[in-house]
């Protein structure tokens, strides 16, 4: 049996997961034109990119430093 507080948790995780999801998108969108510099310059490979993006001083959506595995999600994101 379902009670109404359970109706609403199940909305509310749902519009969690759009919102995260959302800026996500909206992080790896304002990334694009900064790895399409990095590619620019030379530097092609994903490790290579997350070094780049790290030298610049640009955090990662957790903060943190960028790995290639990082860069990867964000290109297939805005493919």
């Amino acid at each position: 049996m379902r009670t109404g507080i359970d109706r609403f948790t199940g909305k509310g995780r749902e519009t969690s997961i759009r919102v995260r999801q959302d800026r996500s998108l909206k992080h790896a969108s304002d990334l694009v034109p900064i790895i399409d510099e990095v590619r620019a310059s030379g530097t092609t490979t994903l490790r290579g990119i997350a070094t780049a993006l790290n030298e610049r001083g640009i955090p990662a959506a957790r903060g943190g430093r960028w790995s290639a595995v990082q860069v990867r999600r964000v290109l297939i994101k805005t493919v």
